[in-house]
């Protein structure tokens, strides 16, 4: 249970940090503080069984486009599926990580 929970941690810390780099390359004004409430969120609805991936990615474009000045194309969507793709793909390295422990 404990692994789960840090992962979930590092997990919304990972796409919080991704999310304010994308911010930063896409220029798009907004803080680290307002990713990293984007990212709990959109995490803790990815936890929804079966569409909980597609809420939290819907919200996550949402509240971009509320809490800055991006615009949904082509800022926003950049930033979601470059924090998504990274994230994943952390996912896995951070769960190998852990297995081979």
């Amino acid at each position: 249970m404990i692994l789960i929970i840090i992962g979930v941690i590092v997990s919304i810390l990972f796409s919080a940090f991704c999310l304010w780099a994308g911010m930063k390359l896409t220029k798009v004004e907004g803080t680290f503080l307002a990713m990293l409430i984007i990212a709990i969120i959109s995490t803790l609805l990815g936890l929804i069984p079966m569409a909980g991936w597609i809420i939290g990615t819907i919200a996550m474009f949402f509240l971009i486009c509320k809490w800055t000045n991006a615009n949904f194309w082509p800022d926003a969507i950049l930033m979601v599926v470059v924090a998504r793709g990274v994230g994943i793909f952390g996912g896995i390295a951070l769960g190998r990580l852990l297995a081979n422990m």
